[in-house]
């Protein structure tokens, strides 16, 4: 067996990549997937009961932040898919799976705008670290998906974060 054969054994999926590092990658990305979704209601809940001199505004960002995440939900199970596994899609598997956890009965600006920078850090964590195994795996269209994800996160975390300034 040749050197080339013996490396292509153990690039065995659809995609010509390492079978191991992928599942490893999926499970990464159903957690991404999990964190997503908690965080997603999280802020819909702060949208919908944030209270204070500043509503309108936090009202309307808050919106415009789970506009974003709800995209991202859709470009992440896609991308599950897309490279052979199924993405989860039960609230008791968000809520298992995720760094994250529910936050109710917030409603003051200050710590709505807190647990979004909480919320982001984490969910920007998260996606660092399978973005690395992206990479590890050759899986350029993940790691650029999970890139992209995070530079919109971290710009909008600096946002909130100049809002409590």
């Amino acid at each position: 067996m040749t050197t080339t054969s013996i490396k292509r054994a153990t690039l065995s999926n659809h995609l010509n990549l390492d079978e191991s590092l992928m599942k490893k990658l999926h499970g990464m990305m159903n957690d991404v997937l999990s964190d997503y979704h908690v965080f997603y209601q999280n802020v819909r809940g702060f949208h919908w009961n944030v209270k204070g001199n500043d509503f309108f505004t936090l009202h309307e960002k808050f919106e415009e932040l789970y506009t974003q995440l709800y995209q991202n939900i859709d470009d992440l199970a896609e991308r599950i898919i897309t490279i052979g596994y199924q993405p989860l899609h039960s609230y008791s598997d968000y809520l298992s799976n995720s760094i994250l956890k529910e936050i109710t009965n917030v409603s003051s600006e200050e710590e709505t705008v807190d647990q979004v920078i909480n919320g982001l850090g984490m969910l920007i964590s998260s996606q660092r670290k399978a973005a690395e195994i992206a990479g590890e795996a050759g899986d350029i269209a993940t790691e650029d998906m999970l890139t992209t994800f995070v530079a919109d996160l971290e710009k909008r975390m600096w946002m909130f974060t100049m809002y409590k300034k």
